[in-house]
């Protein structure tokens, strides 16, 4: 049994053996942990640029997820439970789609979800480009989006499942954009993440899906008219 006192302070990329029922008592608030092959992991703190791109890409796609009533985003703390290996992975973001909201648990989700993201760090490079992609391959997950936020790295890979269930590596349209099969309609810009600012989310989903944005703003803005005046 894993006792709190033996963790204090938290030695960040230490590995302690644990159930995953401890785990999730165990788990820090702060920063990312996940559960692998029995044992839980802390993992050391991000970067500006890794926190930047992650605020951005979190309001990008919930909002367009909610926009077009796709499922949820989770980001940051929340775990997804892959039983392929075992294990308990926490990625930067994932989404879960509309059909399958009834996996999500209180502090995890049961089984894959239609896409997960990984900022690449410093320490994490193996780890989400090798180790992660075959986990997440194995277990399912339709789509992974891998997003370099390393100082000087700007690398942006896209991989969806086959129909033998393999991950193939996703071409940009002739305007460099990669598009995802996962979220329809939805695209990315790989030049978004080389900015030091990235770009308004307003101005990227009048242009990803106009027609939709514009009808859930109308209705946004009608509806708080309406309580505002009643009469």
């Amino acid at each position: 049994m894993v006792q709190s006192a033996t963790l204090s302070p938290l030695t960040r990329g230490e590995s302690i053996p644990m159930t995953w029922e401890e785990f999730l008592d165990w788990s820090p608030d702060e920063g990312q942990s996940e559960w692998v092959d029995g044992e839980g992991i802390a993992y050391v703190s991000n970067s500006e640029r890794h926190v930047r791109i992650l605020v951005f890409l979190t309001e990008l796609l919930g909002r367009y997820v909610r926009v077009l009533d796709l499922g949820r985003v989770f980001v940051d703390s929340m775990i997804l439970r892959l039983p392929t290996r075992p294990s308990g992975r926490m990625p930067d973001l994932f989404v879960v789609g509309r059909e399958d909201l009834g996996r999500v648990q209180h502090q995890w989700v049961d089984g894959p979800a239609l896409l997960a993201i990984e900022l690449v760090s410093e320490e994490s490079v193996d780890r989400d480009t090798r180790v992660k992609r075959a986990e997440y391959e194995r277990a399912g997950i339709a789509e992974y989006l891998t997003i370099d936020a390393r100082l000087g790295h700007d690398g942006v890979s896209l991989y969806r499942l086959d129909a033998e269930g393999r991950y193939q590596s996703i071409i940009p349209d002739s305007l460099g954009r990669l598009h995802s099969a996962a979220l329809p309609g939805f695209w990315l810009d790989p030049a978004w993440f080389r900015q030091d600012a990235p770009p308004e989310v307003d101005d990227l989903l009048l242009e990803i899906a106009p027609i939709a944005y514009e009808a859930w703003l109308l209705a946004r803005l009608r509806a708080r008219r309406g309580a505002e005046d009643p009469a």
